[in-house]
């Protein structure tokens, strides 16, 4: 008599892919959101680093396995994989320098290919299966939220600032941050009737605690630190603040910036409440949570100093949306 696969065999099945968002949560934190800390702190700097490195390596073969792993048919799969050789060149190239135009290009490309298949077959599959289709409004808007994100900004840089095509991208990135609280308050929704249906809400409960004292926390950051607030929101993941006048305003507003932080615990309370259902539906809410915490640490899409892409940002951007993906199929 064959065994029905247990919670743990599941989970064990996300490695490296759980191994990977860990590490580059952890390298994202030392690096990106407390800079001050890993500047006065140079071991801090240096594990940080080494988190990142080693997050976006096994996020290489992360990426790999799950799309061989997928039921899709061969072709499909090896056309998918070819896609992510452009991501794993240009993110060994950002290790060792600063990747070319053309190679940033191509990444582009390949990137967002790989973001509309992943969130289309993710899209078709919860709008198939019974009691998953609240999961697929969320990934749709992920994708057009994405492709905004990936192209407003290399198209931005092409323009002079005060054209009028220029002004015209500034807006798509204003739509582009509406998708995202839309997406955003959708994928909490669908988390939390997902939960709710498989395991009563008294299983959910215990798991809205943490998201709950979070945005308690972030929501009232702004009051005493509005300008470190403001800036971990603009250089560690990259938010304009378009909605409220982007590069017109100086400085946002507190309650802008507390509005803002909406986004960041709304995914990990999406997270946690998909947690919640890990011993109850074959690993595909330990994998949605997974897939929601990489796209946070992938964040929007500014330009750096390196380019009009990124390297952290393009591999967690594509771990998680193939997660996501994953996940549906687990269902």
């Amino acid at each position: 008599m064959s065994e029905t696969p247990s919670a743990d065999s599941h989970a064990k099945d996300t490695f490296p892919s759980g191994v990977a968002v860990m590490l580059l949560a952890a390298g994202f934190a030392a690096t990106r959101m407390f800079q001050r800390v890993a500047l006065d702190r140079p071991f801090v700097a240096w594990a940080g680093i080494f988190a990142v490195v080693v997050g976006a390596q096994l996020s290489l073969i992360a990426a790999q396995r799950v799309v061989w792993s997928s039921s899709l048919p061969l072709a499909v799969r090896a056309v998918r994989a070819l896609l992510l050789v452009p991501m794993s060149v240009f993110a060994v190239a950002a290790m060792l320098g600063e990747p070319s135009r053309r190679l940033q290009s191509v990444t582009i490309l390949s990137t967002a290919v790989t973001l509309l298949v992943a969130c289309g077959v993710g899209v078709a599959r919860a709008a198939t299966t019974r009691g998953q289709r609240l999961h697929a409004t969320p990934l749709a808007l992920l994708l057009v939220g994405e492709l905004c994100e990936l192209f407003g900004p290399p198209m931005r840089l092409a323009f002079p600032a005060d054209s009028a095509v220029a002004h015209g991208l500034d807006r798509i990135g204003a739509f582009a941050e509406v998708i995202a609280f839309v997406g955003v308050a959708l994928a909490v929704v669908a988390a939390l009737n997902s939960a709710v249906r498989k395991v009563g809400f008294a299983r959910v409960l215990p798991f809205l605690a943490l998201p709950a004292a979070l945005t308690a926390v972030t929501i009232t950051l702004p009051i005493n630190l509005p300008r470190s607030t403001a800036l971990i929101a603009q250089q560690a993941f990259g938010a304009r603040f378009d909605l409220v006048g982007g590069a017109v305003v100086a400085h946002p507003t507190r309650l802008a910036v507390a509005v803002y932080t909406l986004l960041f615990s709304g995914i990990v309370t999406a997270a946690m409440l998909s947690l919640a259902t890990q011993r109850d539906d074959r690993g595909a809410g330990i994998r949605r949570a997974l897939g929601w915490i990489a796209v946070l640490l992938a964040g929007f899409g500014a330009p750096t100093a390196a380019g009009s892409v990124d390297a952290l940002r393009v591999v967690a951007l594509t771990l998680g949306v193939l997660l996501l993906e994953d996940a549906t199929a687990h269902e």
